[in-house]
């Protein structure tokens, strides 16, 4: 009763109107008691400080720092400018969004007069899948989690992984995927995206999606603070609309202001606590300016975020009242699913559906299945041991063979193993989950009837001139000596650098095909490439702001893994196809000895030598043909129309459809016309211009391309470079000149990786600025300090 007592206060100051101050904020140091059992004297000390500490508030924290309120023009802005950072979608060059304003106004215009006359048909509005991201360590603890960023455990993986299938069951294909700055958010997209064999889509990462910010309660466990604090306190802080935490301070370690992660937010951004209506209208501007734009378009919108954003989503989206959006959840694992009339209204569940109270949504599965499903593997694996491991091997193999056709297949078995074994339990099978904020009333609209729950290649023959050859690093044995890489010991995290990175090793290449705009996965030993480039570079301490990749898969992997290993999954992701391989046309999927069957040893010769040299052009109707992959050529606007594919697919079609001219077939010349402009025209005014660190993961040939232009290599000696996979090359934008890092082994780079003829224009010296001799004169005073301090040690 002696914490009880004391919560009563603090229940009355967390329950005024959002417009006040609070007047009794409670410091760390005193909920850190509350996390071990009160005794009388601990209870008094409590009580002692939070007096002590009241009179603080205005000090610490002011509620209208983080509620003032935007005009919905400034929220559109706030909006806008967020998503202008760095295009996550290749968009047309400015000059030409300019070029074709006036036709688009006039299309605008003359779409709304039909509309109104009823002589055109709206766009049908695409749907919005809701998945609250799997279960994290926190989460299984039971503790308060918001803004703090713990890692997923394995069921909270099992849980996407299956959400991912019912997707698939039922035939949905996201088009653009929302998700939060949190790791738990991110690993959680990333493991859909493989699910559902599309790590090219764009992903927004919004702070706006966060968690809720609990405030001062954040790390504490939930049953802790109810037994010390009250249950109807701790509830009142979890469930009502407007009821916040007590603020952490800014000294506070989980204070988001010391994380990097937010340096693009202003102060009043940042929030030291949050009630349901703080978080709801956080996320609200990036629905009504972003999701639903999206979806107004006929685009499907995956959001995955967290309990309470989602919660403020569906509020928005269903006008659920603030005693309602109490019954209002989200379980994990089960994708929750909207749809729209044209008028962007949501449209109600059909008969037959699963749906909760007060929403217009639909479940792909009743909840609590897949938890009694996931329990029920548990307890088979402790009948069986080692039925786990093997799972998990066939989990990690499966990406590297898999194939569209297979992988479908797979995960639709795989969907109906994991719905037998919870069939097996009933279909009654519901879940109480003491971790879920509100409480879920799940409605069959069949009967109507609610149910309540909480809830190099070895090859001799250089295949790198050609093609991008793996080059695993080996010994060379005539070496240039005169050739001296810059290496660094240390990463200077103040200077702008461009980090290149070549894509790990892939099956496809170890079978020695040319792989071009083909998409296979890594292998294994490619993930490790990835990893060990990941690990060298967080070992000389660099951090970056801003990744760019091509949309293929194996250098999305090696991006990904290389984010993992420095803890940056939440940075921002670039994917283009501009920094795509070379496209080999009617070689591609062929080894060196099909071509030199089909069409002679001299005139392969002549297309791996020639810089300007084409292969012959992939057919348009082949399955080789990048202009075929409908999933991913939507997203283009910068490339220019083929009006003889327009006509002729419109035909086929029998309605108009735009093609654009995508490659048939590349000359490493192309290649480079493509990956120079991109980094010049994008890259350098959205992040280098601005002192960003820059990590670029990408593909043999459209680095070269980029280095020519850096290093200014020339023409013929370009086929002679050769970059080894997974190994990070620096550039120092101020120096102008590429590093390597040091492994740490004590051997010469140059012994150890081939970097082929070409490797004296790679190697240049680094130009001394201003900056190089103001290092220098620094470290020389710092040495001579060192050696002082010595003499006065030894004296």
């Amino acid at each position: 009763m002696k914490s009880y007592q004391y919560s009563i206060p603090l229940a009355l100051s967390t329950l005024a109107s959002p417009t006040t101050a609070f007047t009794t904020p409670l410091q760390r140091n005193s909920l850190l008691l509350v996390q071990q059992p009160i005794s009388s004297s601990s209870s008094s000390l409590l009580l002692q400080s939070t007096s002590t500490n009241s009179n603080a508030a205005s000090e610490d924290f002011t509620i209208e720092q983080y509620s003032s309120c935007l005009s919905p023009y400034e929220e559109k802005q706030s909006i806008k400018n967020e998503s202008s950072k760095y295009s996550i979608i290749d968009a047309r060059p400015q000059w030409q969004s300019n070029l074709l304003k006036p036709i688009k106004l006039l299309r605008k215009g003359a779409k709304k007069v039909g509309n109104a006359i009823g002589a055109t048909e709206k766009t049908k509005p695409g749907s919005l899948i809701l998945l609250r991201c799997g279960e994290s360590e926190w989460t299984k603890e039971g503790r308060f989690t918001g803004w703090a960023d713990p890692d997923l455990v394995e069921e909270g993986i099992l849980e996407v992984e299956h959400a991912g299938r019912l997707l698939l069951s039922e035939g949905y294909e996201p088009d653009i995927i929302y998700t939060s700055r949190l790791k738990r958010a991110v690993k959680s997209t990333w493991t859909m995206l493989n699910i559902l064999e599309a790590p090219y889509l764009p992903v927004y990462k919004s702070w706006r999606l966060n968690e809720r910010n609990y405030g001062a309660l954040t790390g504490l466990r939930k049953v802790d603070a109810a037994k010390e604090l009250g249950f109807e306190v701790v509830q009142a802080w979890r469930n009502t609309l407007k009821a916040r935490p007590p603020p952490m301070k800014k000294d506070d370690p989980y204070f988001p202001g010391k994380d990097r992660r937010y340096e693009d937010l202003t102060e009043d951004q940042i929030p030291l606590t949050e009630s349901l209506m703080d978080c709801m209208e956080r996320a609200r501007p990036l629905w009504e300016y972003g999701i639903r734009k999206q979806i107004k378009q006929g685009n499907t919108v995956l959001v995955v975020a967290h309990t309470n954003t989602l919660r403020g989503l569906m509020q928005v989206i269903d006008g659920i009242g603030e005693e309602d959006i109490k019954e209002v959840s989200m379980p994990g694992g089960i994708p929750f699913v909207y749809k729209f009339d044209s008028d962007m209204k949501p449209v109600a569940p059909a008969t037959g559906k699963i749906s909760q109270a007060h929403t217009s949504g639909v479940f792909l599965e009743k909840p609590g299945l897949l938890k009694e499903a996931l329990k029920r593997r548990k307890r088979w694996e402790a009948i069986v041991p080692g039925t786990a491991d093997n799972d998990d091997k066939e989990t990690e193999q499966q990406p590297l063979t898999r194939n569209r056709v297979s992988t479908l297949e797979q995960s639709l078995l795989k969907l109906k193993e994991e719905q037998h074994v919870a069939a097996t339990q009933g279909s009654n099978a519901m879940v109480i989950d003491p971790n879920d904020d509100g409480q879920l009333i799940v409605t069959n609209m069949a009967n109507g009837a609610p149910a309540t729950s909480s809830t190099n290649d070895d090859d001799e023959d250089d295949e790198s001139e050609f093609e991008e050859a793996e080059v695993t690093p080996t010994i060379v044995q005539n070496t240039d000596k005169d050739i001296s890489p810059n290496i660094a010991k240390q990463g200077d995290t103040k200077d702008p650098v461009v980090v290149f990175i070549r894509h790990g090793r892939t099956p496809h290449n170890n079978l020695g095909l040319f792989t071009g705009w083909e998409d296979p996965p890594l292998a294994p030993d490619g993930v490790e490439d990835a990893k060990n480039a990941g690990r060298l570079l967080k070992m000389h301490g660099f951090e970056f702001d801003v990744v760019y990749t091509s949309w293929l898969t194996r250098a999305i992997q090696t991006a990904w893994y290389c984010m993992e290993e420095l803890d940056e999954t939440w940075l921002p992701t670039v994917k283009s196809w501009r920094l795509n391989e070379r496209m080999y046309g009617a070689l591609t999927g062929k080894s060196k000895q099909m071509i030199a069957n089909e069409y002679g040893e001299d005139q392969l010769k002549k297309w791996r030598r020639g810089f300007k040299i084409r292969p012959p052009a992939v057919s348009p109707y082949s399955l080789s043909y990048p202009g075929n992959d409908y999933k991913r050529t939507k997203y283009v606007k910068d490339l220019r129309i083929s009006l003889t594919e327009t006509i002729f697919r419109s035909i086929q079609a029998k309605e108009f459809q735009i093609h654009r001219k995508f490659p048939k077939s590349e000359a490493l010349w192309d290649c480079m016309q493509r990956s120079i402009p991109f980094y010049t025209q994008r890259i350098i005014p959205e992040a280098v211009d601005k002192g960003k660190r820059v990590l670029i993961t990408s593909h043999e040939n459209a680095i070269r391309g980029i280095l020519m232009h850096l290093c200014e290599i020339p023409e013929e000696a370009m086929n002679q470079l050769h970059l080894p996979n997974g190994l990070p090359l620096v550039y120092n934008v101020k120096r102008k000149c590429i590093t390597l890092l040091d492994e740490g082994t004590g051997e010469d780079p140059m012994e150890v990786h081939d970097f082929g003829p070409a490797a004296q224009y790679l190697f240049r010296p680094c130009e001394l600025d201003d900056d190089f001799f103001d290092q220098m004169e620094q470290q020389a005073l710092a040495n001579q300090e060192a050696s002082k301090s010595k003499e006065v040690v030894s004296t």
